[in-house]
């Protein structure tokens, strides 16, 4: 393991690498993480002042929602455990978190890493993310998250309709969903970045107790790259020169 590599580089324990590592990460995630992103998504006034042209249609979208999963190491000999991580679309156990980008493609929103059956529903409801949205706010999300008994008065939401009795979309929908799908690959292109930090490829048993943390700080990271978005990237650029 990692762990055990270190300890023989620097002639010490794997548990004081252990140690070490946990400390470090928790006082990262306290400075980067809770004092950055937690309980502080940027206001509608705030994300209009840096609203990409891909939002036009959607001139007051406050964030963008999605959720993402990694893979984990089989969680002991629990078998209600082992069944509440066990993905079907992965085909595997994961962890699964819900993220939130800003229309300028900054992550704004994370929540706690949940076992992999959890639906994004239930995520949104127990992270309470929605305590920080106004009346005036819309969200962008995909099919899954049909969070609208959840939503404070006010605040809107706007998912690709669904094909229930008929057989396929009306033009009006088609367009719709293509509007919303341009301005959703802002938060899948940022999962992505998110799950290209090594330590993320899968979490091994021994980091599952600060998974989260790890997860979290991971996604701060992510913010200090390049923007995701050119249009922001020439506007940072511009301001500097």
């Amino acid at each position: 393991t990692p762990f055990l590599d270190l300890a023989e580089r620097f002639n010490t324990s794997a548990a004081s690498v252990n140690n070490i590592v946990t400390s470090q990460m928790c006082a990262l995630h306290e400075v980067l993480y809770e004092g950055l992103i937690e309980n502080n998504i940027p206001s509608l006034q705030k994300c209009k002042g840096s609203m990409p042209t891909s939002f036009g249609d959607f001139s007051s979208c406050r964030i963008v929602l999605d959720a993402t999963e990694i893979t984990q190491d089989v969680p002991g000999n629990d078998m209600r455990l082992q069944a509440s991580t066990y993905s079907g679309y992965k085909n595997s156990h994961t962890v699964k978190s819900v993220t939130g980008v800003a229309p300028n493609g900054a992550l704004v929103f994370v929540s706690k890493l949940y076992p992999g059956s959890t639906s994004d529903v239930a995520i949104v409801e127990h992270s309470r993310v929605m305590e920080q949205l106004v009346a005036g706010d819309l969200i962008l999300a995909d099919k899954g998250f049909t969070i609208h008994k959840l939503l404070p008065q006010g605040v809107h939401l706007n998912i690709p309709p669904f094909l229930i009795s008929k057989s396929q979309y009306t033009p009006s929908e088609v367009q719709l969903c293509r509007k919303i799908a341009r301005s959703r690959i802002h938060v899948e292109r940022a999962n992505e970045r998110i799950k290209n930090y090594e330590i993320l490829r899968h979490i091994p048993h021994q980091l599952r107790y600060i998974s989260t943390k790890i997860f979290q700080l991971c996604c701060v990271l992510v913010n200090f790259q390049d923007p995701l978005l050119q249009e922001i990237a020439q506007n940072f650029i511009a301001e500097d020169h």
